[in-house]
């Protein structure tokens, strides 16, 4: 099916971010589409982290449109966007070391037993909170040897589908993945690349990831866009691309092509 004819879930229309004389995003227009892994890459300072911020929650726009499934939205803060069904996932973000798994999922929105002293005093059922992780978890691939123990003894790539986990369990339709395999050795890359995929594949939930990493973007994505000093300069779908054409759009610099 030709791009043009697919589902938009989310676009940006004009999107800016100005920090005093500085612009962060300076009209950036984007559109993610339905059961695609979008790609949005760019040096440090280009305007990734500022984009997803705005999309997110964590910052608001100086102007330009977001619209989800094609309706205008106001996302003000992370409810506003989790309200949008888009649920952000960073590096080991907002977990607990020192809680297992499953207070970890269910973190900020605890289930008490269904009884009168569960609700008058607020007794968290654990048995519940256990299945639904072990079955969120079992859900995107990840089966945990022992889910009772701290996430701290995890490592970096479970403790991050645990994350991603907790985004999809949520009823996330919009994940969006900042730097997710950045810190992690290359079997834990590996763990976490390939539930992205799985989710890709099997949950249909389209994906937006930040990434340095070109050899990772390369493998993951469908489509990439890059960002340079706040604006879009390049969109490129990843069979009509290559590396050092990417590279060239992120530096500004052309490159002589050698990849076969």
């Amino acid at each position: 099916m030709e791009i043009q004819e697919r589902e938009v879930v989310l676009e940006a229309k004009d999107l800016c971010k100005y920090y005093g004389g500085v612009k962060a995003n300076d009209d950036v227009n984007i559109k993610l589409y339905k059961d695609e892994v979008l790609a949005i890459v760019g040096d440090n300072g280009a305007g990734k982290s500022t984009f997803i911020k705005i999309v997110s929650g964590m910052i608001q726009k100086t102007s330009g449109e977001i619209y989800i499934n094609g309706k205008k939205v106001e996302i003000n803060n992370p409810i506003d966007a989790r309200k949008c069904g888009i649920e952000t996932v960073y590096q080991d973000g907002g977990i607990i070391p020192l809680f297992n798994a499953s207070r970890n999922l269910f973190l900020g929105r605890e289930k008490v037993q269904n009884n009168i002293l569960g609700k008058l005093l607020r007794i968290l059922d654990f048995k519940y909170m256990k299945k639904e992780t072990i079955k969120a978890l079992a859900n995107i691939g990840i089966n945990l040897k022992d889910s009772d123990t701290p996430i701290s003894s995890l490592s970096g790539g479970e403790r991050q589908t645990v994350v991603v986990g907790r985004a999809v369990y949520w009823g996330g339709k919009i994940l969006i993945f900042d730097e997710p395999t950045n810190n992690l050795g290359v079997k834990q890359e590996k763990i976490v690349m390939d539930t992205i995929k799985k989710i890709k594949n099997e949950l249909k939930i389209s994906i937006i990831i930040i990434s340095h990493n070109i050899n990772h973007v390369m493998e993951l994505a469908d489509r990439i866009i890059v960002l340079l000093n706040g604006k879009v300069v390049g969109e490129r779908v990843k069979g009509d691309t290559s590396h050092n054409e990417i590279v060239s759009l992120i530096t500004g610099i052309n490159i002589v092509k050698s990849d076969a």
